[in-house]
């Protein structure tokens, strides 16, 4: 299934979506305003492929993946040749809003425009356009060409078409869609994330722990089942009356803040996190790359145990 595919924004996500689309048969246009993040893009596609390369993760349909993968600065030329455009800029809605404005014109009618954003609702991006049923969400986990699973996320006007079309283009890349049945704001990836941080949070607020001990209980406990075992699987393996139990006791106690108070205290002081040099923990001596390498190195070790897994 070869797709006409264009990424807009060079940020964060989008080096490394262009990437997964790119090794996977597709021709693919990155789009950023500038020369400059242009050419951070392209290194930062070379190194994710280069990380890949030497877990010999690479799809059989990598070759030439170079040739596919464009970088440009021309969005309405690229949208106008799209079977897929997505929207990988920053989280801001009206940012997002006004790129839709300069590309729906543009698509072709049975074109699909996605965004991979990981919190704003499909309805409140979706309401500006003429045809909303084009419109999905496919919210890939950075960082892309690495994490498996995608989250389709449709609106109420999402078109079945578009729907079916989307988690089609996701298992075309190797990955595995993960269908919501309904929006709803942060899909289920960030739901999840968010609380636990919501609580971790409060712990800190309320002096119980350091983020450094909680991160320490988070690395060295309760993430070390997580490759295995979900949050249903375990309550099904401990027994729900057990779980049921433990809960009545530490439901009434967690955290409800409906907004992220320690977060903004931070902010205000101007620790805003790794490239500020400081934000929960001092970044000063330059860890933050580091620690996204072994990161990545940890989920490459994962998968190469569920390729082994897949291969018996």
């Amino acid at each position: 299934m070869p797709q006409n595919v264009v990424v807009v924004g060079a940020g964060t996500m989008g080096p490394s979506l262009a990437l997964v689309f790119a090794l996977h048969g597709h021709g693919v246009t990155l789009i950023a305003r500038s020369a400059e993040a242009l050419g951070s893009a392209a290194d930062e596609a070379e190194r994710g492929a280069g990380e890949l390369a030497g877990a010999a993760l690479l799809p059989v349909a990598a070759e030439g993946w170079r040739k596919r993968l464009r970088f440009d600065s021309d969005l309405a030329a690229a949208a106008a040749g799209a079977d897929l455009v997505i929207d990988a800029i920053y989280e801001d809605l009206s940012a997002k809003q006004a790129l839709y404005a300069t590309i729906e014109p543009r698509l072709a009618s049975d074109a699909i425009l996605a965004s991979t954003t990981s919190s704003i609702p499909v309805a409140q991006l979706a309401a500006r356009l003429a045809d909303p049923g084009r419109f999905v969400v496919m919210h890939f986990a950075n960082p892309p060409h690495l994490m498996p699973a995608v989250e389709v996320v449709p609106g109420e006007a999402t078109a079945a078409a578009t729907v079916a079309g989307a988690c089609a283009i996701v298992e075309s890349l190797g990955k595995e869609p993960i269908r919501l049945a309904r929006d709803i704001a942060g899909h289920l990836f960030n739901r999840l994330q968010f609380a636990l941080l919501r609580e971790a949070l409060a712990l800190v607020r309320d002096g119980v722990a350091t983020p450094r001990e909680i991160d320490r209980v988070v690395k060295q406990g309760y993430a070390l089942r997580l490759p295995i075992e979900g949050p249903f699987e375990k309550a099904d393996i401990a027994g729900l009356p057990l779980m049921a139990s433990i809960a009545r006791f530490i439901f009434p106690t967690l955290d409800n803040a409906s907004a992220p108070g320690e977060l903004e205290r931070l902010i205000g002081e101007g620790r805003t996190g790794s490239r500020a040099g400081r934000g929960f923990h001092d970044w000063r001596d330059g860890d933050a790359r580091a620690l996204v390498d072994a990161r990545n190195a940890e989920v490459i070790r994962h998968l190469q145990r569920l390729r082994r897994t897949d291969a018996r």
